[in-house]
């Protein structure tokens, strides 16, 4: 709280689920944050996760703008100028079958707000016992 005002009493919680709470918010909120920066809306969420999702299972071929407009639940126009800014951050690249793939600039920044995340995650679990 900006005002330095104890918090309000939680049903459920006591000082210490308060504080995780705050941590877990803390970590949704640069979750957020990094989708919105990598992503912008979205349909360019749901555009990147199902072509990520794809390279993950060993096909790196790409996918036609109708098949990932209809994965998306999204029409082909909306989807096609939605994903206009990620094919100029190179985010997003078409080959010259028209399929789009994930672009090197995606894979670079996505990198580094992984890290964040990751580190951030670290900070809210309990250390690990050495046992």
């Amino acid at each position: 709280m900006s005002d330095g005002a104890a918090p309000a009493a939680i049903p459920g919680l006591d000082d210490a689920g308060i504080e995780e709470t705050r941590h877990l918010l803390d970590l949704l909120d640069l979750i957020a944050a990094e989708r919105l920066r990598l992503h912008g809306g979205d349909e360019q969420g749901a555009v990147m996760r199902l072509l990520l999702r794809q390279m993950i299972g060993g096909d790196d071929s790409g996918m036609p703008l109708l098949r990932l407009a209809r994965l998306a639940g999204r029409p082909r126009e909306t989807l096609r100028r939605k994903l206009g800014p990620l094919l100029n951050r190179g985010y997003l690249v078409q080959d010259t079958a028209g399929r789009y793939h994930c672009g090197a600039a995606y894979f670079a920044d996505s990198a580094s707000a992984r890290q964040r995340i990751l580190d951030a995650l670290r900070q809210f679990m309990p250390p690990a016992s050495a046992d």
